[in-house]
């Protein structure tokens, strides 16, 4: 019999959260004094959703727009 395994670190998860609530996520990790990689990763990587998001946004708020016009 085979097993497989899985390793929970590289599992993705999708996860509703509001802007303002990413934006809580940096403060809160930036204000780690003694921050690693793992800390500066995760701010790295959140930042980048956010701003993936911000995008997505001003895109579709741009069609909707168009459609208007």
């Amino acid at each position: 019999m085979r097993k497989s395994y899985v390793n929970q670190l590289s599992l993705n998860v999708v996860v509703n959260i509001e802007l303002g609530e990413l934006g809580d996520l940096i403060e809160a990790i930036e204000k780690i004094e003694d921050k690693g990689y793992r800390e500066t990763s995760l701010i790295a990587r959140i930042k980048a959703a956010r701003r993936e998001a911000i995008l997505e946004a001003k895109r579709e708020f741009e069609t909707l727009a168009d459609r208007e016009a």
